[in-house]
């Protein structure tokens, strides 16, 4: 039996997102740690030990409503429908920042 087949369906949950892993990863570099977080081989908790906190608040959003940083078109649609004001301006700022890549040529 394999690890995915032992685990008890009360262990399973859909569609969550990796927040915290005490595993070491070492140093990243900005854009490897974009390009891991984007591709979903890094968590939310790791991209921010990697990147710094500049990130916090669109990946607490993210967390927030369950979404993937794979997804940015569905991220921008929740940002347009549940935030407001700045906080909707700031949110669209980060995840542009998140998907810059002359930010990343920069590096």
């Amino acid at each position: 039996m394999t690890e995915k087949e032992e685990l008890n369906v009360e262990d399973i949950a859909p569609g969550l997102i990796v927040r915290h892993t005490s595993r070491k990863i070492g140093d990243l570099t900005p854009e490897e740690a974009r390009r891991k977080l984007i591709a979903g081989e890094i968590s939310f908790s790791e991209f921010v030990d990697q990147a710094g906190p500049e990130y916090r608040e669109i990946l607490e959003f993210m967390t927030e409503y369950d979404l993937h940083p794979g997804r940015p078109q569905e991220v921008l649609h929740c940002i347009e429908c549940y935030a407001a004001g700045r906080e909707k301006e700031r949110l669209k700022r980060q995840l542009a920042r998140l998907y810059d890549t002359e930010d990343r040529k920069a590096s």
